[in-house]
C-alpha cells in the first residue's frame, strides 16, 4: 500500500516508528520554529496554528500510547473479577510433602454454590441457601445429603481462604518479572503475602485471572487454573442424588 502513497505522506508513515521522547519533540518544535521565522508575517500565523496543533496532536498520541497502565490499577481490575463474578471455576493440582495429590476442579456461582470434584472418587456439592451439602461417591454409587451445619461452614470457610486474601488484600501486590502465556493469552502477575499465604496470580490484559500459585510453606502447594464467567449448567450445583446411585443416611457404614 504504501507504495501508491505521495513521497511527503511515506514521510510521515515512517516518522511514526520513530522515538517520540521528549528531546525528539523538542528538536522537532526547535526546527519549526526556525521554518516559520523564514515565512512572510501573515503566512506564517496562519501556518504556525496548523502545523503545532498537529504537533501537539501528535506528541500527545505517542505519548498516551507509551503511558504505562498503573501496577495498582490493574491489581484492582483482577481483585474486582474475583469479587463480582457470575462464575469462577478452577482446576487445581496440588502436592503435599512432594507428593502429588488429587486434582481437584472447583465450580462456584454468584449465589455462593460450590462444587468440588476431587479426582474421578468424590463429589461435593454445598448449597448456602438450601442449607444442604450433598457428598458423592462415584465408585460404589453412594450418596450422602446432609444439612449444612456450622462445621461444614466454616471447613468450606477455610478451603476458599486465599480467595477472600485476595479480595481483602490492601498493600502493593509486587509485579512479578516477565509474562506467561496460559492457554495461548499472554498474562502479567503479581506477588503477594497475607494471611500466611504467599500468592502468585497472573491475570490477561482485561485483568481476568488466568492462574493462581499459592504456597503455605514448604509443605503444601497448589497452582490452580482459572475460568471466570464460563457457562456453567445448573444442574451441577443440584443437591439432588443423580440417577443411579443410592442414597446413604448419616449413619450408614
Amino acid at each position: 500500500m504504501n507504495a501508491n502513497l505521495s513521497p511527503n505522506l511515506r514521510a510521515h508513515l515512517a516518522a511514526l516508528g520513530t522515538d517520540a521522547s521528549g528531546s525528539a519533540c523538542s528538536a522537532a518544535q526547535h526546527n519549526l520554529e526556525q521554518r516559520l521565522a523564514q515565512l512572510p508575517p501573515r503566512r506564517a500565523r496562519r501556518q504556525w496554528i496548523g502545523w503545532m496543533t498537529a504537533a501537539a496532536s501528535a506528541c500527545l498520541v505517542v505519548a498516551l500510547v507509551m503511558l504505562p497502565t498503573s501496577n495498582g490499577v490493574a491489581f484492582a481490575m483482577v481483585q474486582k473479577h474475583l469479587s463480582d463474578f457470575n462464575t469462577l471455576s478452577l482446576t487445581i493440582e496440588q502436592q503435599a510433602h512432594g507428593i502429588a495429590l488429587p486434582t481437584i476442579r472447583v465450580r462456584m456461582n454468584r449465589q455462593g454454590d460450590v462444587r468440588s470434584d476431587v479426582g474421578d472418587a468424590t463429589s461435593i456439592v454445598v448449597s448456602p441457601r438450601q442449607h444442604r451439602m450433598l457428598t458423592l461417591l462415584h465408585g460404589p454409587h453412594r450418596a450422602m445429603a446432609m444439612p449444612l451445619d456450622a462445621a461444614a461452614r466454616q471447613k468450606l470457610s477455610d478451603n476458599l481462604r486465599w480467595l477472600d486474601a485476595i479480595r481483602q488484600f490492601q498493600g502493593k501486590a509486587q509485579p512479578l518479572p516477565g509474562q506467561r502465556v496460559i492457554d495461548g493469552i499472554r498474562t502479567r502477575g503479581w506477588a503477594l503475602d497475607t494471611q500466611g499465604l504467599h500468592i502468585e496470580l497472573w491475570a490477561d490484559a482485561d485483568g481476568l485471572p488466568r492462574a493462581i500459585e499459592l504456597n503455605g510453606g514448604t509443605l503444601y502447594s497448589q497452582h490452580m487454573q482459572v475460568a471466570v464467567d464460563r457457562p456453567i449448567d445448573a444442574s451441577v450445583f443440584s443437591i439432588q442424588p443423580p440417577a443411579g446411585y443410592t442414597e446413604m443416611s448419616r449413619s450408614a457404614d
